[in-house]
């Protein structure tokens, strides 16, 4: 995929939901798997068969696939790789890496995996074939000889493309062959920051840092995805993996995941013995298409009052730029995007946004104030230029429940 795809540019009649809608919302149903690690028994599993979009958890297959091209001599670690005119265009998250720039394989892998950084996914893509697009066709051809049998891959970072799709049982086969062909890699998704140009910043997934017995792997979001969780623990020399798709928050993909585990390893080891394996699991799907959240929409989590709340302290419609690690790396993209609006708007005016939910917290880059009829042109306008873009109403903008905050 080049650029976003036009769902990811939200307008006003899709972003808002009233209560009847917010009601469907509630009762949409997701998927999760829990397995144990060293058997394969699957110890609870829901909608495991579903094609879902993977979001950013797709940066875990293209991990394995550096891991691979290093294991076999294509790629090393310390190898430079020229970053293209492609790869710098992609939208947040990203670390901002200019067209030509040289950075090694080793800091490329750690700000996909720590950062998930499109950027440097779509530059390890390309290092490895030449362009993302085979890249992917390689990606799909990997995931079927690993068993992954319904997962299909359209790009190296997971964004938006409605050919992306995979399974909850499909990434937890993902994740038990990375375990089994590279153990020694498997320290790279435990890391809780990542330090470039003398700015460390932490991890998006801020369940490693609150989990005992946490070791990685990946986050993911998009609205057509929902939040998505793929993990594995350790507890006293047991691990177990697990996947959580579509909640409708961080703090509840959070809380799902951490549920799902404790309860696996309350159960005594013992009682796996009997259990269906992760490769026998099967069960008919919800449907033949992929589950999108809302019909692709990004809505209020659970929130019927929204019709009610007052326009805030944000005023006007919103351009919402993505989620930055400090307060300087989002000024600096507002800054760059009120450059390419330039003559695209009339006003409005910069706002970060502390997402003090998180902890560290991180800053959600916005320009606000701006009238209806040019909030639409404007994330156009950054769409076509492969710049991430949501136009966000008042009522939205100023509800603390939202889910760009």
């Amino acid at each position: 995929m080049r650029g976003l795809s036009g769902s990811a540019v939200l307008l006003a009649a899709s972003l808002w939901l009233g209560p009847a809608a917010a009601q469907d919302y509630e009762a949409m149903p997701s998927a999760l798997l829990l397995v144990d690690a060293a058997s394969g028994a699957v110890l609870k599993e829901e909608n495991a068969t579903q094609l879902w979009y993977p979001a950013s958890l797709t940066k875990v297959m293209t991990a394995y696939m550096v891991f691979q091209a290093i294991a076999e001599g294509r790629l090393d670690l310390d190898q430079e790789v020229t970053i293209s005119a492609q790869a710098a265009a992609q939208p947040p998250t990203k670390l901002g890496l200019g067209a030509g720039r040289k950075l090694r394989v080793r800091v490329l892998l750690e700000a996909m995996i720590v950062r998930s950084a499109n950027d440097a996914a779509v530059a390890l893509a390309e290092a490895i074939s030449g362009s993302e697009d085979r890249f992917a066709i390689s990606m799909t051809r990997q995931a079927r000889a690993l068993g992954m049998t319904r997962s299909v891959f359209r790009n190296a970072s997971g964004l938006p493309d409605p050919g992306q799709v995979a399974t909850a049982r499909d990434l937890i086969i993902l994740a038990r062959a990375l375990i089994a062909d590279f153990p020694e890699r498997l320290a790279l998704f435990s890391q809780k920051q990542f330090t470039y140009d003398k700015l460390t910043r932490p991890t998006t997934m801020g369940w490693l840092r609150g989990y005992a017995g946490a070791e990685g792997f990946k986050t993911g979001f998009t609205c057509g995805s929902g939040y998505n969780l793929l993990s594995a623990a350790t507890r006293n020399g047991r691990r177990l993996i697990a996947v959580v798709l579509g909640a409708r928050s961080s703090g509840e993909r959070n809380a799902r995941m951490t549920k799902l585990m404790d309860d696996g390893f309350a159960k005594a080891s013992g009682s796996v013995v009997g259990t269906v394996l992760l490769s026998a699991l099967s069960g008919e799907p919800m449907s033949a298409a992929p589950f999108v959240l809302a019909d692709g929409r990004c809505p209020v989590a659970a929130s019927p009052v929204t019709s009610t709340l007052p326009e805030g302290k944000l005023a006007g419609w919103g351009l919402v730029f993505g989620s930055f690690a400090d307060r300087e790396e989002a000024r600096a993209t507002i800054k760059g995007n009120q450059e390419a609006l330039k003559h695209v708007i009339s006003q409005g005016r910069p706002a970060i946004v502390a997402k003090r939910r998180q902890s560290p917290p991180s800053y959600s880059a916005l320009l606000v104030g701006l009238p209806e009829a040019e909030a639409g042109g404007a994330c156009r306008h950054l769409q076509d230029l492969g710049i991430y873009c949501l136009a966000v109403p008042p009522k939205l903008l100023n509800n603390p429940q939202a889910l760009w905050r």
